[in-house]
């Protein structure tokens, strides 16, 4: 019996998904459908980052009737929770597992299957030959995952934020359903669609970059400009945004304004040509968004161009124009929108850049990913080899007594040539002599004749039939000249290291690692090491998230405790901009009058904020922005004091890096 609570957790940190406070055990299992893959076996703990039990795992052939046998026993007999297969999901005629798991499942879950498939469509198109079936039997719930490594772990990440609700459903967890309900009651409701007034039909308003502006329905089509019905409460996910034009409102990651806080409008005479133009002209400026509370008016469409074309658009003072004075005129409601997790997901892994490529020792390409293929210069083996330790023959002589003429091992080249009657002993590994071509094992020989003091083997006797070619590994049978081992976009583990060192490509070309810097903004926070004052809590979450960062191998800069201080917080971001690549702060981004951080951003760096509020919990005052300086980006991400937002945004965007 399992103990009374287990937990289920795919964030680094290990802080839980989910707990199970029933008597029971959450059981995972994969079914290997190609039983070959054994480095997924041993993978599974890391994969899933459980922190329950794996209670079976089987590999069985690609035959309907014993892949369903074993799904009904694990459902019927095991009771299991959870049921994950991988391979057979492809259109190979042997790809039978969605078959076999329509037959066993009682009532199917369509939505977890699209989930998987927009997915994967946004990884690769190839991800639309994949015929993954998600279902329920009884109370288990069986879910089809790829055969290879890599789709089968972005495929379960793609439906791990349902996965616990639907176990929790399923075994009728009334307590965790009713959390469960509980929180999303709590959740904020997105705004409502933007509307376009009732006279503007048939020109209807777009919101491009946070522009106000009208435009002709065949207009539209052509340049493919979101329209309002696309707003940024709407639920889209990451293929849909693939599929749409790259300038549209969403896939640039640009905020949806109500219309009281975007005064950046175009007057109702200008033309749809006009307007299109004028878009284009502020394609590279910063966001117009919402003010700030100092602000006392928002910016015109000149005031915005003429903050993209100055040179000093970064302000380097140590003295901030936030103005701090006013609290009594602070804003009493949020000034940004909220945006959904699907726009701010695509919205961080568009505004990414790739920071480009550097060459490194393979010794240290640990969870490094290859920026170029890389190509064997040698054959492998460079000589035919024995497979097996023997005798290297003439095939043509077949079974009968022979005499030995000398060894030969590994390492080194045997000098004598095999001439009809005569064999030469031969170890594993070692090359082929001359005139042999096969090798009979030690097995199928008798010794006839030895030397007086037993060192060595005169005459053998074969006692088999050999075939031209027995037991020898030709040159190149391995890895020939010029074959590609490695492809781009490799993500390098110990076995990618060890083929670098079979062809002996000691150096490799990669793409470069962020550099992330992290700090943590309060008045009550200490280091670890202080003792405790009144009102002081010491400081957790950057110690969290720079251990969480060091896990993925990313180099980190610790901007340690940052005041709540408009000065202090522009000197730190400006340290932390001049030397990482990526900035991550927790604290300062909500309603409280010390929360000046956005402020900052905004009125100080004049950084672009994609977005300011995201809907989830906890998590909800999340922000992301970016800052061009010097023609590199520099991404930074402003969480709350709760930080768990970061495991949801911040580890895909490294890993474009």
């Amino acid at each position: 019996m399992a103990p009374n609570k287990i937990r289920l957790s795919h964030h680094p940190s290990g802080k839980p998904i989910f707990d199970i406070r029933q008597q029971g055990v959450l059981s995972v299992v994969l079914n290997l459908i190609h039983g070959t893959i054994v480095n997924l076996i041993s993978d599974v703990p890391s994969f899933l980052r459980l922190g329950g039990m794996i209670t079976a795992y089987k590999i069985v052939p690609d035959e309907i009737d014993e892949i369903k046998e074993t799904l009904v026993d694990w459902c019927d007999e095991k009771e299991l929770n959870l049921i994950l297969t991988t391979g057979g999901t492809g259109f190979a005629p042997r790809d039978v597992t969605p078959e076999a798991t329509k037959e066993v499942i009682e009532r199917e879950a369509p939505g977890m299957s699209l989930a998987m498939l927009m997915g994967s469509l946004n990884v690769t198109p190839l991800g639309m030959l994949s015929r993954p079936v998600c279902g329920i039997r009884g109370k288990t719930l069986i879910i089809n995952l790829p055969g290879s490594k890599k789709g089968s772990q972005e495929c379960f990440q793609f439906i791990l934020p349902a996965l616990p609700h639907a176990i929790d459903l399923l075994r009728d967890a009334v307590v965790k359903v009713k959390e469960a309900a509980d929180e999303l009651e709590d959740l904020p409701s997105p705004p409502p669609p933007l509307s376009p007034p009732l006279n503007s039909s048939p020109r209807r308003l777009t919101e491009d970059k946070g522009v106000q502006c009208e435009e002709d329905d065949d207009e539209k089509k052509d340049s493919g400009v979101a329209s309002t019905e696309d707003s940024s409460s709407s639920h889209i996910t990451a293929a849909s945004i693939a599929a749409k034009i790259p300038d549209s409102i969403v896939s640039r990651g640009v905020q949806v304004l109500p219309r009281d806080t975007a005064s950046l409008s175009t007057t109702p005479s200008e033309s749809p040509r006009a307007q299109a133009t004028s878009r284009l002209s502020t394609a590279s400026c910063p966001t117009p968004k919402a003010r700030l509370p100092s602000c006392s008016s928002t910016l015109s469409i000149a005031e915005v161009q003429s903050r993209c074309s100055s040179k000093e658009n970064i302000l380097r003072s140590s003295h901030s124009a936030v103005d701090i004075t006013k609290v009594a005129r602070r804003h009493r409601m949020p000034p940004f929108p909220l945006t959904s997790m699907d726009k701010a997901f695509i919205t961080v892994l568009e505004m990414t850049a790739v920071l480009g490529t550097e060459i490194i020792n393979y010794r240290d390409g640990m969870g490094r990913v290859l920026a170029q293929d890389v190509y064997a210069k040698d054959n492998l083996p460079p000589f035919p080899a024995s497979v097996k330790d023997g005798y290297a023959v003439r095939a043509a002589d077949g079974p009968g007594d022979r005499f030995i003429i000398g060894e030969s091992q590994a390492g080194e080249q045997p000098t004598h040539t095999v001439m009809p009657g005569q064999v030469m002993r031969v170890t594993t590994g070692a090359p082929i002599p001359c005139g042999a071509d096969a090798v009979v094992q030690v097995e199928d020989t008798e010794l006839l004749r030895e030397s007086e003091d037993g060192t060595e083997e005169l005459e053998v006797r074969i006692l088999v039939q050999a075939r031209p070619g027995q037991d020898i590994r030709p040159i190149g049978h391995d890895i020939k000249r010029g074959e590609c081992v490695l492809a781009k976009g490799t993500h390098m583990g110990p076995s990618e290291i060890g083929l670098l060192a079979t062809v002996g490509v000691t150096e490799v070309e990669v793409q470069k690692f962020p550099v992330v810097a992290v700090m943590s903004t309060g008045n009550e926070l200490l280091n670890p090491e202080d003792d405790l004052h009144p009102g002081k809590i010491r400081d957790s979450n950057r110690s969290t998230l720079l251990a969480t960062i060091q896990e993925h191998g990313y180099p980190t800069i610790n901007l340690g405790i940052v005041g709540d201080n408009p000065d202090d917080l522009l000197n730190a971001l400006n340290e932390g901009i001049s030397r990482a690549d990526v900035i991550i702060t927790s604290g300062g981004v909500s309603m409280g009058e010390k929360d000046y951080l956005k402020q900052v951003l905004d009125i100080d760096l004049h950084a672009q904020i994609h977005f300011g509020r995201v809907f989830m919990r906890p998590g909800l005052p999340t922000t992301f922005a970016t800052l061009d300086t010097d023609g590199v980006r520099k991404l930074i991400f402003a969480l709350p004091g709760r930080c768990r937002a970061f495991w949801t945004l911040g580890p895909p965007s490294s890993k474009r890096g």
